[in-house]
Protein backbone atom coordinates (compact mmCIF):
# COMPACT_ATOMS: atom_id res chain seq x y z
CA UNK A 1 0.00 0.00 0.00
CA UNK A 2 1.22 3.60 -0.86
CA UNK A 3 1.26 5.36 2.54
CA UNK A 4 0.11 8.41 0.95
CA UNK A 5 -2.49 7.33 -0.09
CA UNK A 6 -4.05 5.10 2.70
CA UNK A 7 -6.78 5.93 4.08
CA UNK A 8 -6.72 8.78 7.18
CA UNK A 9 -5.87 7.81 10.20
CA UNK A 10 -7.37 10.79 12.37
CA UNK A 11 -10.25 8.44 13.72
CA UNK A 12 -10.70 7.14 17.67
CA UNK A 13 -7.46 5.22 18.54
CA UNK A 14 -7.63 1.86 20.58
CA UNK A 15 -10.66 1.56 22.97
CA UNK A 16 -12.50 3.35 21.30
CA UNK A 17 -10.51 6.91 22.95
CA UNK A 18 -9.53 9.52 20.50
CA UNK A 19 -5.75 9.16 19.11
CA UNK A 20 -3.08 11.75 19.18
CA UNK A 21 -5.02 13.77 16.87
CA UNK A 22 -7.79 14.16 19.53
CA UNK A 23 -5.25 14.65 22.71
CA UNK A 24 -6.91 18.29 24.09
CA UNK A 25 -10.63 16.28 24.66
CA UNK A 26 -9.10 13.24 26.48
CA UNK A 27 -9.53 13.43 30.31
CA UNK A 28 -6.14 14.08 31.50
CA UNK A 29 -5.88 10.90 34.33
CA UNK A 30 -5.82 8.94 31.01
CA UNK A 31 -3.17 11.05 29.78
CA UNK A 32 -0.13 9.92 28.32
CA UNK A 33 -1.28 6.67 27.31
CA UNK A 34 0.48 4.06 28.29
CA UNK A 35 2.72 1.57 26.11
CA UNK A 36 0.67 -1.58 24.97
CA UNK A 37 -2.34 1.37 24.11
CA UNK A 38 0.36 3.07 21.60
CA UNK A 39 1.60 0.03 20.69
CA UNK A 40 -2.39 -1.09 19.46
CA UNK A 41 -2.74 2.35 17.72
CA UNK A 42 0.18 1.12 16.14
CA UNK A 43 -1.27 -1.59 14.56
CA UNK A 44 -4.50 0.00 14.04
CA UNK A 45 -2.67 1.85 11.82
CA UNK A 46 -0.07 -0.74 10.38
CA UNK A 47 -1.24 -0.52 6.81
CA UNK A 48 -0.21 3.15 6.48
CA UNK A 49 3.21 2.95 8.02
CA UNK A 50 4.20 -0.49 6.33
CA UNK A 51 6.07 0.65 3.38
CA UNK A 52 8.50 2.35 6.24
CA UNK A 53 9.21 -1.37 7.11
CA UNK A 54 12.17 -0.89 4.12
CA UNK A 55 14.21 1.04 6.67
CA UNK A 56 14.50 -1.96 8.84
CA UNK A 57 15.07 -4.45 6.18
CA UNK A 58 17.59 -2.53 4.77
CA UNK A 59 19.51 -1.62 8.07
CA UNK A 60 19.32 -5.64 8.97
CA UNK A 61 20.58 -6.38 5.34
CA UNK A 62 23.35 -4.23 5.12
CA UNK A 63 25.56 -5.20 7.51
CA UNK A 64 27.43 -7.54 4.97
CA UNK A 65 29.56 -9.11 7.65
CA UNK A 66 26.83 -10.10 10.31
CA UNK A 67 24.20 -11.24 7.39
CA UNK A 68 27.63 -13.70 6.25
CA UNK A 69 27.96 -14.74 9.87
CA UNK A 70 24.29 -15.44 10.39
CA UNK A 71 24.18 -17.28 7.38
CA UNK A 72 26.78 -19.88 8.11
CA UNK A 73 25.49 -21.14 11.60
CA UNK A 74 26.99 -20.89 14.80
CA UNK A 75 28.71 -23.99 16.00
CA UNK A 76 26.32 -24.06 18.89
CA UNK A 77 23.26 -22.23 20.41
CA UNK A 78 23.70 -18.82 21.24
CA UNK A 79 21.27 -16.41 23.35
CA UNK A 80 22.14 -12.38 23.95
CA UNK A 81 19.54 -10.33 25.97
CA UNK A 82 19.42 -6.98 24.88
CA UNK A 83 17.71 -4.04 27.06
CA UNK A 84 17.25 -1.60 24.56
CA UNK A 85 15.65 1.72 25.14
CA UNK A 86 13.70 3.28 22.50
CA UNK A 87 15.28 4.80 19.52
CA UNK A 88 15.35 5.67 15.98
CA UNK A 89 16.64 2.99 14.07
CA UNK A 90 16.25 -0.53 15.41
CA UNK A 91 16.30 -3.26 13.59
CA UNK A 92 17.58 -6.74 13.75
CA UNK A 93 20.60 -6.39 15.09
CA UNK A 94 19.22 -4.80 17.86
CA UNK A 95 17.69 -7.61 19.30
CA UNK A 96 20.65 -10.72 18.31
CA UNK A 97 24.09 -10.20 17.79
CA UNK A 98 25.57 -12.31 14.93
CA UNK A 99 27.86 -15.70 15.29
CA UNK A 100 30.84 -15.30 16.33
CA UNK A 101 33.55 -16.25 13.62
CA UNK A 102 35.89 -18.72 13.05
CA UNK A 103 37.99 -18.74 16.37
CA UNK A 104 41.11 -17.26 15.70
CA UNK A 105 40.15 -15.05 13.32
CA UNK A 106 38.51 -11.86 14.97
CA UNK A 107 39.03 -10.05 18.13
CA UNK A 108 38.67 -10.79 21.31
CA UNK A 109 38.05 -8.97 25.00
CA UNK A 110 35.38 -6.67 23.31
CA UNK A 111 33.42 -4.02 25.49
CA UNK A 112 30.70 -1.99 23.95
CA UNK A 113 29.05 1.00 24.25
CA UNK A 114 25.24 0.49 24.10
CA UNK A 115 23.34 2.27 21.28
CA UNK A 116 26.56 3.66 19.05
CA UNK A 117 27.84 0.36 17.24
CA UNK A 118 31.57 1.23 18.66
CA UNK A 119 33.18 -1.42 20.34
CA UNK A 120 36.91 -1.63 21.63
CA UNK A 121 38.12 -5.24 21.20
CA UNK A 122 42.11 -6.86 22.64
CA UNK A 123 43.24 -8.59 19.37
CA UNK A 124 44.38 -11.87 19.39
CA UNK A 125 46.23 -11.13 16.40
CA UNK A 126 49.02 -9.75 18.28
CA UNK A 127 51.13 -11.04 21.55
CA UNK A 128 51.02 -7.76 23.00
CA UNK A 129 46.99 -7.26 23.19
CA UNK A 130 46.74 -4.64 20.63
CA UNK A 131 43.44 -2.82 21.06
CA UNK A 132 41.27 -2.09 17.88
CA UNK A 133 38.53 -0.18 17.19
CA UNK A 134 35.22 -1.14 15.42
CA UNK A 135 32.71 0.64 13.60
CA UNK A 136 29.34 -0.64 12.61
CA UNK A 137 28.99 0.72 9.63
CA UNK A 138 25.55 0.38 7.19
CA UNK A 139 27.60 -1.44 4.73
CA UNK A 140 30.83 -3.20 6.75
CA UNK A 141 32.47 -2.95 10.18
CA UNK A 142 35.60 -1.14 10.08
CA UNK A 143 37.98 -2.54 12.15
CA UNK A 144 40.63 0.42 12.85
CA UNK A 145 43.60 -0.25 15.50
CA UNK A 146 44.07 2.15 17.84
CA UNK A 147 47.65 1.86 19.36
CA UNK A 148 50.44 2.86 17.27
CA UNK A 149 47.20 5.29 15.28
CA UNK A 150 48.68 7.95 13.33
CA UNK A 151 47.19 10.84 11.90
CA UNK A 152 46.46 9.21 8.44
CA UNK A 153 43.96 6.23 10.38
CA UNK A 154 42.61 8.91 12.85
CA UNK A 155 41.13 10.74 9.99
CA UNK A 156 39.81 7.95 8.18
CA UNK A 157 38.40 6.91 11.33
CA UNK A 158 36.75 10.67 11.36
CA UNK A 159 35.84 10.24 7.80
CA UNK A 160 33.75 6.89 8.44
CA UNK A 161 32.14 8.30 11.66
CA UNK A 162 31.09 11.40 9.80
CA UNK A 163 29.90 9.35 6.60
CA UNK A 164 27.78 6.80 8.78
CA UNK A 165 26.51 10.05 10.86
CA UNK A 166 25.47 11.45 7.71
CA UNK A 167 23.72 8.22 6.50
CA UNK A 168 22.10 7.51 9.45
CA UNK A 169 20.69 11.16 9.74
CA UNK A 170 19.13 10.87 6.54
CA UNK A 171 17.42 7.52 7.24
CA UNK A 172 16.38 8.85 10.56
CA UNK A 173 14.58 11.74 9.36
CA UNK A 174 13.14 10.05 6.67
CA UNK A 175 11.53 7.09 9.08
CA UNK A 176 10.77 9.18 12.39
CA UNK A 177 9.48 12.03 10.15
CA UNK A 178 7.63 9.74 8.00
CA UNK A 179 6.14 7.55 10.45
CA UNK A 180 4.84 10.81 12.45
CA UNK A 181 3.17 12.17 9.44
CA UNK A 182 1.32 8.71 8.41
CA UNK A 183 0.32 8.29 11.87
CA UNK A 184 -1.85 11.38 11.96
CA UNK A 185 -3.10 10.45 8.17
CA UNK A 186 -0.42 12.75 6.34
CA UNK A 187 1.48 12.21 3.13
CA UNK A 188 5.31 11.12 4.56
CA UNK A 189 6.89 14.34 2.21
CA UNK A 190 10.07 12.65 2.14
CA UNK A 191 12.16 15.54 0.84
CA UNK A 192 10.73 17.82 3.56
CA UNK A 193 11.68 15.46 6.36
CA UNK A 194 15.05 15.02 5.29
CA UNK A 195 15.14 18.56 4.80
CA UNK A 196 13.28 19.88 8.04
CA UNK A 197 14.87 16.83 10.27
CA UNK A 198 18.42 15.51 8.66
CA UNK A 199 20.46 18.05 10.15
CA UNK A 200 19.82 17.93 13.71
CA UNK A 201 20.08 14.03 13.36
CA UNK A 202 23.18 14.68 11.52
CA UNK A 203 24.55 17.00 14.48
CA UNK A 204 22.50 14.48 16.98
CA UNK A 205 25.00 11.39 15.84
CA UNK A 206 28.32 14.06 16.01
CA UNK A 207 27.79 14.76 19.54
CA UNK A 208 26.72 11.23 20.45
CA UNK A 209 29.90 9.79 18.23
CA UNK A 210 31.94 12.80 19.70
CA UNK A 211 31.78 11.50 23.38
CA UNK A 212 32.40 8.25 22.76
CA UNK A 213 35.57 8.78 20.62
CA UNK A 214 35.98 11.15 24.56
CA UNK A 215 35.97 7.73 25.90
CA UNK A 216 39.15 6.15 24.01
CA UNK A 217 41.78 7.40 25.64
CA UNK A 218 40.03 5.92 29.25
CA UNK A 219 39.76 2.65 27.75
CA UNK A 220 43.45 2.46 26.34
CA UNK A 221 44.42 2.77 29.73
CA UNK A 222 42.01 0.11 30.78
CA UNK A 223 39.05 -1.41 29.49
CA UNK A 224 37.53 -1.74 33.05
CA UNK A 225 37.00 1.98 32.72
CA UNK A 226 34.14 1.42 29.70
CA UNK A 227 32.40 -1.47 32.12
CA UNK A 228 32.49 1.02 35.33
CA UNK A 229 31.16 4.10 33.12
CA UNK A 230 28.05 1.48 32.00
CA UNK A 231 25.73 2.81 34.33
CA UNK A 232 26.14 6.52 33.69
CA UNK A 233 25.51 5.74 30.11
CA UNK A 234 22.47 3.14 31.01
CA UNK A 235 21.29 6.45 32.66
CA UNK A 236 21.94 9.05 30.16
CA UNK A 237 20.33 6.90 27.71
CA UNK A 238 17.51 6.66 29.90
CA UNK A 239 17.21 10.41 30.36
CA UNK A 240 17.89 11.41 26.68
CA UNK A 241 16.06 8.47 24.93
CA UNK A 242 13.22 11.13 23.36
CA UNK A 243 15.69 13.10 21.93
CA UNK A 244 15.70 12.10 18.47
CA UNK A 245 11.73 11.70 18.48
CA UNK A 246 11.47 15.46 19.74
CA UNK A 247 13.17 16.51 16.52
CA UNK A 248 10.41 15.76 14.85
CA UNK A 249 7.41 15.83 16.89
CA UNK A 250 7.96 19.10 18.66
CA UNK A 251 9.94 20.34 15.44
CA UNK A 252 12.74 20.82 18.45
CA UNK A 253 16.43 21.90 18.06
CA UNK A 254 19.21 20.22 19.38
CA UNK A 255 19.80 21.74 22.87
CA UNK A 256 15.64 22.26 23.19
CA UNK A 257 15.36 18.29 22.52
CA UNK A 258 17.43 17.53 25.21
CA UNK A 259 15.89 19.77 27.58
CA UNK A 260 12.73 18.44 27.40
CA UNK A 261 13.84 15.12 27.24
CA UNK A 262 15.26 15.11 30.77
CA UNK A 263 12.22 17.22 31.74
CA UNK A 264 9.70 14.33 30.42
CA UNK A 265 12.33 11.89 32.42
CA UNK A 266 11.99 13.67 35.67
CA UNK A 267 8.35 15.03 35.48
CA UNK A 268 6.19 12.38 34.18
CA UNK A 269 5.94 8.78 35.16
CA UNK A 270 4.67 7.35 32.34
CA UNK A 271 8.29 8.07 30.87
CA UNK A 272 9.83 5.58 32.66
CA UNK A 273 6.90 2.85 32.61
CA UNK A 274 7.03 3.27 28.59
CA UNK A 275 10.63 2.81 28.75
CA UNK A 276 10.20 -0.63 31.06
CA UNK A 277 8.06 -1.52 28.71
CA UNK A 278 10.30 -1.05 25.85
CA UNK A 279 13.18 -2.61 27.15
CA UNK A 280 11.27 -5.70 28.76
CA UNK A 281 9.86 -6.36 25.14
CA UNK A 282 13.55 -6.33 23.67
CA UNK A 283 14.70 -8.82 26.36
CA UNK A 284 12.15 -11.16 25.57
CA UNK A 285 12.54 -10.75 21.47
CA UNK A 286 15.68 -11.05 21.92
CA UNK A 287 15.75 -14.44 23.89
CA UNK A 288 13.74 -15.46 20.74
CA UNK A 289 15.87 -13.67 18.07
CA UNK A 290 19.56 -14.57 19.06
CA UNK A 291 17.98 -18.41 18.54
CA UNK A 292 16.93 -17.70 15.58
CA UNK A 293 20.03 -16.13 14.11
CA UNK A 294 22.55 -18.58 15.75
CA UNK A 295 20.45 -21.29 13.43
CA UNK A 296 22.21 -21.03 10.07
CA UNK A 297 20.43 -19.70 6.94
CA UNK A 298 16.84 -20.84 7.65
CA UNK A 299 16.40 -19.01 11.22
CA UNK A 300 17.91 -15.79 10.06
CA UNK A 301 15.07 -15.38 7.99
CA UNK A 302 12.79 -16.20 10.61
CA UNK A 303 14.50 -13.87 12.76
CA UNK A 304 14.33 -11.25 9.59
CA UNK A 305 10.77 -11.56 9.18
CA UNK A 306 9.88 -11.53 12.85
CA UNK A 307 12.32 -8.71 13.57
CA UNK A 308 11.56 -6.43 10.63
CA UNK A 309 7.62 -5.93 11.65
CA UNK A 310 8.72 -5.55 15.35
CA UNK A 311 10.85 -2.96 15.08
CA UNK A 312 8.27 -0.83 12.80
CA UNK A 313 5.94 -1.14 15.73
CA UNK A 314 8.65 -0.41 18.48
CA UNK A 315 9.55 2.42 16.53
CA UNK A 316 5.97 4.07 15.44
CA UNK A 317 5.27 3.45 18.90
CA UNK A 318 7.93 5.65 20.61
CA UNK A 319 7.25 8.45 17.48
CA UNK A 320 3.19 8.23 18.70
CA UNK A 321 4.51 8.18 22.45
CA UNK A 322 6.81 11.18 22.53
CA UNK A 323 4.22 13.19 20.46
CA UNK A 324 1.53 12.63 23.40
CA UNK A 325 4.21 13.65 25.54
CA UNK A 326 4.29 17.00 23.94
CA UNK A 327 0.60 17.57 23.47
CA UNK A 328 -0.18 16.98 26.83
CA UNK A 329 2.51 19.49 27.51
CA UNK A 330 0.82 21.99 25.15
CA UNK A 331 -2.47 21.13 26.89
CA UNK A 332 -1.40 21.85 30.77
CA UNK A 333 0.54 25.02 29.35
CA UNK A 334 -2.78 26.54 28.01
CA UNK A 335 -4.70 25.29 31.09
Amino acid sequence: MDPDHAASTSGPGPGGRPGSEGLPGTPRDERPHSFPWHVSRVLNRFGAILSFALVPLLTSLFPLENVARALEGARGMSINLEFALPTPLLDLWTFADPPEPTPGTEPRDTAVDPGTGIESRESTASSGGQFDLTVDTPLETVVLPLEGAGLEIGAWLAFVLVAYAAVAAVLAAVYVGGLDRRLRGEPAAVPTCVAAYGPRFFAYNLLVYGAVAALVPFVLLSPTVLLLAFPALVLLAYLFYAVPFLFVVADAGVLEAFRRSYGFAVGERTYLTFALWHVGVAVVSSLVLSLSVSAGGAGFLFALVVAVPLALVLTAASVSFVRELVETEAVERRA
